[in-house]
């Protein structure tokens, strides 16, 4: 005679969800945390503006924000605003990083700022030849003005970091440069940027 055995499995083990309360917990910590890093990050932004000034220039019509710290020379000379000078580090460095805007009338063959770029650039290279790299070139904007920007690397043994950005308004350039070195350029080029932007025409 056969017999039959019936298996009797338990039931399957309902899967543990996370509690309404632990949901609640973890939504809690991680608006407190977004909460913390938006504070952090407002703070920030107060100190760093804080650490600026703005330059008023009345002939030329614009004005700039320049680092508190750094120092003044208007119209040194001819064609040149301003030129912001950044302290020196020790009185070993060799170098003093700064910052100008001159203005120049833009030549009667160009019409466009594609074209003022392009006559930038093919000026850089015919001075500098193949002793500078050029890292970084993009368009920038000031409100409906459109600018541009390149970034050149001069290696060593200069080691030299120069930024330069431009807008054509009323048929004048307004050129602002920075040289400083390549070692110091991450830091300093959160207030070159800053001074940039900050660039208002009248």
């Amino acid at each position: 005679m056969e017999k039959n055995f019936i298996l009797n499995t338990p039931p399957p083990k309902k899967k543990k969800g996370i509690s309404a309360a632990l949901k609640k917990n973890i939504l809690i910590g991680l608006a407190i945390t977004a909460g913390l890093l938006l504070l952090a990050a407002l703070g920030f932004l107060l100190y760093f503006n804080a650490q600026f000034s703005v330059y008023q220039d009345a002939q030329y019509k614009f004005s700039i924000k320049y680092p508190k710290t750094w120092r003044v020379l208007p119209h040194p000379q001819a064609n040149v605003a301003v030129i912001f000078l950044r302290p020196k580090d020790t009185a070993l460095d060799t170098l003093q990083e700064n910052f100008n805007l001159t203005i120049q009338p833009v030549p009667e063959d160009i019409f466009t700022l594609a074209a003022f770029s392009a006559r930038i650039k093919t000026q850089m290279i015919a001075v500098f030849g193949k002793s500078i790299i050029i890292v970084k070139e993009k368009s920038l904007h000031w409100g409906w003005r459109e600018g541009h920007q390149m970034v050149f690397e001069a290696p060593k043994p200069d080691d030299l970091k120069m930024t330069n950005a431009w807008v054509l308004y009323h048929n004048q350039a307004y050129i602002m440069t920075f040289l400083g070195s390549i070692e110091k350029y991450p830091h300093d080029s959160l207030y070159i940027d800053e001074m940039i932007r900050s660039l208002r025409l009248q």
